[in-house]
């Protein structure tokens, strides 16, 4: 990110030289594991940040992830920072309603033609199994990830698999991120419930 990448090297400057570091890490395992293990990354499509990556930004980084040859890309967003925003109620992603959900979908709709050879794993406040089963079988992303609701509910993806479609106990507080700088994540919500039970 050009908010924290202030390098002017040959790591630095640009959404491509950013990259660099990437390309060796990339080559570096290819090298050990060889060409047919899978690698995948997640990355920064936006910081939603002053000085952040930017949306164009993110797509030249898709791009480039791609012609390295990562076999799958999952874009996400924000950090660290971004969450210090979401306190001060400058930014956030918090899924309240329907029209919340799948907030990297219009990214990955954007991006999903430019990658060759290169699968795209959709993550981002998805929180129910037919809009994203509705997402793969419109080819808008080749795997759907899920964080928040597996926080709360590891099993989550083997009740939907077993007919149980209710929506995930996840109701996208946010809380989990802010446990991040005090040591494992945990569901804040669940654990007030179970202490109250």
């Amino acid at each position: 990110s050009p908010f924290t990448n202030l390098r002017s090297d040959e790591y630095g400057g640009t959404p491509e030289k950013r990259t660099n570091i990437l390309r060796e890490i990339y080559n570096g395992i290819k090298d050990e594991v060889g060409k047919q293990f899978p690698v995948i990354i997640k990355f920064q499509s936006q910081d939603f940040i002053p000085n952040g990556i930017t949306e164009d930004e993110g797509v030249e980084i898709a791009k480039n992830l791609s012609k390295i040859g990562f076999d799958a890309v999952e874009p996400s967003g924000g950090g660290a920072e971004s969450i210090l925003y979401a306190k001060r109620n400058i930014t956030s992603k918090i899924v309240k309603k329907e029209e919340d959900e799948n907030y990297f979908l219009p990214f990955a709709k954007k991006i999903k033609p430019l990658l060759k050879d290169c699968a795209l794993i959709l993550v981002g406040g998805i929180r129910n199994p037919v809009a994203a089963n509705k997402i793969l079988i419109d080819g808008d992303a080749d795997f759907i990830s899920l964080c928040r609701p597996l926080i709360y509910e590891p099993d989550l993806p083997n009740r939907w698999k077993s007919g149980d479609t209710t929506l995930p106990k996840c109701i996208s507080c946010n809380s989990c991120f802010t446990m991040m700088e005090k040591g494992p994540v945990y569901c804040v919500t669940k654990k007030n419930l179970e202490k109250n039970s």
